[in-house]
């Protein structure tokens, strides 16, 4: 699932519940981060346990009785930082924070509503 769709989902539904196995959450679309001009493009990738031994590993990861992952046989980094460019997550933190879990589902029903404007328009 593109991580886009988040914007009709926070505070309604997840990815998980929803019968997706994958989902990329893209912090710009969702939670405040700004895109474009060169700006950082930066989020979490999700995946179902299942997923877990097809992932990267990194060497500063170490999960306490998670699945590990990249499994028995892990093919190693994809980026030198494994939790992307984490200065620009305290924007979306103070999103988040100032929102609150009713400011962030009345956003995502407003979302939802826009776009069913925008398409019957």
């Amino acid at each position: 699932m593109d991580g886009a769709n988040m914007n009709a989902q926070v505070g309604l539904t997840a990815p998980g519940i929803i019968g997706a196995d994958v989902c990329h959450l893209n912090l710009h679309k969702t939670f405040c981060i700004p895109h474009g001009g060169g700006g950082p493009g930066m989020g979490p990738i999700g995946v179902k346990a299942h997923l877990a031994p097809f992932m990267p590993n990194h060497p500063s990861e170490k999960l306490d009785g998670a699945v590990p992952a990249g499994g028995a046989t892990p093919f190693g980094v994809v980026s030198s930082a494994p939790y992307g460019s984490a200065l620009i997550l305290p924007i979306s933190f103070g999103y988040i924070a100032m929102m609150g879990s009713e400011g962030l589902t009345n956003a995502s029903k407003r979302a939802i509503l826009n776009a069913n404007y925008m398409a019957k328009r």
